[in-house]
């Protein structure tokens, strides 16, 4: 098997371990994973591409995957930030006018509360 093929099948595998970690929400163990893909990565851009249908059908595919990955990071992305935008609410009280016209910080209730 060409050397090109191989290191794209790593490169594949680098990807699907990539998804599922993405998928499980298991992010600590993405930093290693990244690591190694980098790694492949580099490598297979200082190597020509191959011709070879099996080539051909493993790039498409790590495109799929690595598009797909994009996505759900994407996703996680925008819950932490809604996730950061609702704590940074609730932390902020808002200012508000006393009857004398002075500005005051208002009670804040707890999520817990009505």
């Amino acid at each position: 098997m060409p050397e090109a093929i191989e290191a794209l099948r790593a490169f594949v595998d680098v990807l699907r371990r990539e998804q599922a970690l993405l998928t499980e929400g298991n992010i600590d163990a993405l930093p290693p994973l990244t690591a190694e893909k980098t790694l492949l990565a580099d490598r297979l851009n200082r190597m020509p591409p191959s011709p070879e249908p099996a080539f051909q059908d493993l790039a498409a595919e790590a495109r799929t995957l690595n598009e797909t990955n994009g996505k759900l990071i994407a996703l996680r992305m925008q819950h932490n930030q809604q996730a950061l935008s609702i704590l940074m609410a609730a932390a902020d009280p808002a200012i508000t006018y006393g009857p004398d016209g002075q500005p005051r910080a208002s009670g804040s209730r707890s999520f817990g509360k009505a």
